[in-house]
């Protein structure tokens, strides 16, 4: 009966320490109001605790293109976010709505500002699923050894 309690009272720890899934969304619109990108943020709550993000987006019109992972920091107040491409090719500065992101796109050297626009669209629980995988696949690629 000890050993029962030990696991159940171990996997309840877990449990409330687990991460919780607060939004997942996939936006799709422009930079610079001509190259179109798909975006898909995803908020959660650690078991801290606090809210994280994580993003990644591509380019729509180029079929091979692969994800690109943003490192996110952001204001949950002011539902301001930093994304920083992972291999520090650009930012992007965004204010977040309840259907929309917005803000700039901006080069490494600060030389190019482009304008960003970004609509909420609706997704089915496959699609979440997918996007979630890549989203993976993302973090792998840029995190593993």
């Amino acid at each position: 009966m000890k050993i029962i309690t030990t696991l159940f009272l171990s996997f309840l720890s877990l449990a409330i320490n687990a991460q919780q899934i607060l939004k997942q969304e996939k936006y799709t619109g422009t930079i610079d109001g001509k190259i179109n990108i798909s975006f898909y943020l995803k908020i959660e709550e650690t078991g801290c605790p606090s809210i994280i993000a994580s993003g990644i987006y591509k380019y729509t019109d180029n079929k091979t293109a692969n994800w690109i992972l943003l490192d996110t920091t952001f204001s949950e107040k002011a539902q301001q976010y930093t994304f920083v491409e992972h291999y520090n090719t650009g930012i992007m500065l965004l204010k977040r709505t309840s259907e929309t992101l917005q803000g700039l796109w901006i080069s490494p050297d600060g030389k190019k500002q482009l304008k960003v626009n970004l609509k909420k669209i609706k997704q089915s629980k496959a699609e979440i699923e997918k996007m979630e995988d890549e989203l993976e696949k993302a973090n792998y690629s840029a995190n593993d050894c």
